[in-house]
């Protein structure tokens, strides 16, 4: 969990490059690159007669303008990059690049895509288990969003695949093996609301749209997330966040039934009324494998986890992480998450319903007491390590991550059975981070 959180903050610093502007994308000009980079925009530049301005994806496998992988099959390894160019307009476009020599590459094909910024760009088996399917998700100053689905064959670069959608996940759903299914979540338009999904797979070697399931008429008014996890005899399953009503989130969970070959809602025990149990204020608190372990959990805010004196009850809830995807069901990690800074941190199930939870004595962050708040087992808070105030102190907190310019910090300050540095650092997630 230790190197996630590290991951976490990686990504914080690739994401806030990928939403600047052009002075960022200016500055991943070709003189700025170096090795394979460098030869990818050489041969890019060259093709266009001009300069290549990078386009980097928000989310995805590839986190970056470039992407390798055998898209045709053929058992050599193609590129491909985001770009945008003086000449082709304000739309992203995509190169598909064949090597041609020790670093060196020539552009074989070129596809417009449908809008200015790249949101996700990914690879996935989706035909078969040899060539990769191209998948680029583009966003719209609008707020519309599109996917397309690109296939290369080694000489033609096509759209087999285009669709708009509010969110998506790659997993073997339907058990092949060999190849990944695609799950869109379609935007709500009716006014019913409701949220369809769209399962395209692939059906005797093609690639398309096999089933749509419609859910949440009436209650659901749009799809916030989907997230793939592994269930009982390691077959994939699929969790979907939804926007309910006052601006709050509840999660469905949906199964592939092997019998009728088709994804439906499952209702596991101890999750007889999931729009009632989910239910959940705190919107950015999606459902995510918090512990690494392969099943996807879904957060419930509680109200039996303890006290938290005025002002933190502001800015921090109890929370049960809730694991659906075996047959018992139900199995939770109980913790607190400060809203505030936007992370979660484990606690020992012992604690739940017997802990206070007050600010600490600079207002800096909180500390965690027994519920007569005689004792105090530990501290976190939130500084700018610039500003601490002398060495002494700083020696008595250990960091445990990066927020933005500030770090997360802790201090034990009374041994409690299952709390230590070690045990915060490696169950601290900063959360709205893929």
């Amino acid at each position: 969990m230790g190197s996630r959180i590290i991951a976490a903050a990686l990504a914080v610093t690739l994401l806030t490059g990928c939403t600047a502007t052009n002075d960022v994308e200016t500055l991943l000009r070709a003189p700025q690159l170096s090795g394979e980079s460098a030869a990818l925009q050489k041969a890019l530049n060259s093709y266009l007669g001009g300069s290549a301005t990078l386009k980097f994806p928000a989310s995805g496998d590839f986190l970056s303008p470039f992407a390798f992988g055998d898209w045709d099959g053929d058992g050599t390894q193609e590129a491909a990059v985001l770009y945008t160019a003086d000449t082709t307009g304000s739309n992203v476009f995509l190169a598909v690049l064949e090597p041609s020599g020790e670093n060196s590459w020539r552009v074989s094909q070129t596809a417009e895509g449908l809008a200015s910024e790249v949101e996700t760009f990914s690879a996935a088996h989706l035909r078969d288990a040899s060539s990769q399917q191209i998948l680029a998700g583009y966003g719209s100053a609008q707020g519309d969003r599109y996917l397309v689905v690109y296939e290369y064959d080694g000489t033609t670069l096509s759209t087999i695949i285009s669709n708009r959608y509010s969110d998506m996940v790659l997993a073997d759903f339907t058990g092949k093996g060999d190849t990944q299914d695609l799950v869109l979540a379609l935007p709500t338009d009716t006014e019913y609301g409701g949220v369809t999904l769209q399962l395209l797979t692939n059906v005797e070697g093609e690639f398309r749209s096999y089933q749509t399931l419609n859910l949440g008429e009436g209650s659901y008014s749009g799809c916030a997330a989907l997230s793939a996890g592994k269930g009982r005899d390691d077959a994939m399953y699929l969790v979907m966040d939804a926007w309910s009503g006052n601006n709050s989130l509840v999660s469905d969970i949906i199964l592939y039934d092997g019998d009728t070959g088709f994804l439906q809602p499952y209702h596991p025990p101890g999750l007889s009324d999931p729009q009632r149990s989910t239910l959940r204020y705190h919107t950015e608190l999606l459902s995510r494998d918090i512990d690494g372990n392969g099943t996807v959990d879904i957060p419930v805010e509680v109200d039996d986890g303890g006290e938290l004196e005025t002002p933190m009850d502001k800015n921090l809830v109890f929370l049960l992480w809730k694991d659906y995807a075996t047959a018992e069901g139900g199995h939770s990690h109980f913790g607190i998450y400060d809203s505030k800074n936007n992370f979660y941190m484990s606690l020992p199930e012992s604690m739940h319903g017997s802990i206070l939870i007050r600010s600490n004595s600079d207002d800096t962050g909180w500390e965690i007491c027994n519920s007569e708040g005689t004792t105090v087992y530990c501290e976190m808070r939130v500084v700018d390590p610039a500003e601490t105030a002398d060495a002494d102190e700083v020696m008595e907190y250990e960091r445990i991550a990066n927020i933005g310019n500030q770090q997360l910090q802790a201090r034990i300050v009374t041994p409690y059975y299952g709390l230590s540095i070690d045990t915060i650092t490696s169950s601290t997630v900063l959360l709205g981070l893929e």
